[in-house]
């Protein structure tokens, strides 16, 4: 709650600098873990790619499970 209050105290131009920080951030420590093992550099962004492409395919699909026919 505290932190929620902090961030909406903020004008925009700081809300644009503390979410591009952020982001510069989860990038930075991303690469820097990525230099240990390679192969972070290609599993997460192919693991994130195939969710996206996964759920954009089936979000119209009813559920199989339909519990009303009980």
């Amino acid at each position: 709650m505290m932190f929620r209050d902090l961030y909406s105290n903020l004008t925009a131009r700081e809300q644009r600098a503390f979410k591009w920080s952020a982001g510069a951030t989860a990038a930075a420590l991303w690469l820097s873990t990525a230099w240990t093992d390679p192969w972070l550099l290609l599993v997460v962004p192919a693991s994130a790619a195939a969710f996206f492409v996964y759920r954009a395919r089936h979000r119209d699909e009813p559920d199989e499970d339909d519990l009303d026919l009980l």
